[in-house]
């Protein structure tokens, strides 16, 4: 049976999470360079459930080193299209680009999905975020926004303008990349920093606990119906109660 419902238990299940997705990132950086650790996350995050292991296909066989060297955005996207299997043309792509590396689109699913994140349509988005990456690389990217952004946050309204700032890139809704801010940029930093940067661990920690709770998914939906509208509000305070219920709700009854 699960644990009575307080808000001081999803505080400490939040905090789990955080640790949880911290350690997997440490993982990832222990058998990848971090530029593609990162990169593989990103494209990861853009399949929900249907399509995630094709996105991690494609990003290893088109990995970050190579899509810096495309230089141009729309170069990257059709890059990208192409070894996906989205498109056959080869206008545009350089004369070294390795044309016999490719997906099949049939391999592709599309059930169930609204066009807006038909895979395709991810693919073309994240563009945008990975042209922005070309000098700096992704990881520094990150960390050169949080830095210039960097200073007191004292509630919510100001927590969530700091994720916007540093989320800002075209081609994808503010929600999704909020969701990947904490699922996946936030926790990558702080494993990335491990040792060399406790300030802005400290910080990141502190947008953690600040932060308004994400959109309601059906796991956060299920959760609201169990304990009702007035309890879910008085628990739901924060993106790390958010996560808390996340953590709660996948504990083996």
């Amino acid at each position: 049976m699960k644990r009575l419902v307080t808000i001081e238990l999803l505080t400490v299940l939040g905090q789990k999470w955080l640790s949880s997705k911290v350690q997997r990132m440490k993982n990832l950086l222990k058998i990848a360079q971090p530029d593609e650790a990162l990169y593989r996350e990103i494209m990861l995050s853009l399949g929900y459930p249907k399509n995630k292991v094709h996105f991690l296909e494609l990003a290893l066989i088109l990995p970050f080193k190579e899509i810096r060297k495309l230089k141009d955005k729309e170069i990257i996207k059709k890059a990208l299209l192409y070894r996906a299997g989205f498109i056959d043309s080869k206008e545009g792509l350089p004369d070294d680009f390795d044309f016999s590396l490719r997906m099949n689109k049939s391999f592709w699913d599309f059930k169930k999905i609204r066009p807006a994140n038909f895979p395709d349509k991810r693919i073309k988005g994240i563009s945008y975020l990975l042209s922005e990456a070309i000098d700096d690389g992704l990881v520094n990217l990150f960390i050169k926004r949080i830095l210039n952004e960097k200073r007191e946050i004292i509630n919510q309204k100001e927590a969530q303008k700091f994720v916007e700032k540093i989320m800002y890139f075209k081609g994808i809704g503010i929600e999704r990349k909020r969701e990947m801010f904490f699922n996946i940029i936030l926790p990558f930093v702080i494993a990335f920093l491990e040792n060399e940067n406790n300030e802005i661990i400290k910080f990141l920690n502190s947008i953690f606990n600040i932060h308004p709770p994400l959109s309601e998914n059906s796991t956060i939906k299920k959760f609201k119906s169990l304990v009702g509208e007035d309890n879910y509000t008085k628990l739901n305070t924060s993106t790390k109660t958010y996560f808390g219920i996340i953590f709660y709700m996948r504990e083996p009854k």
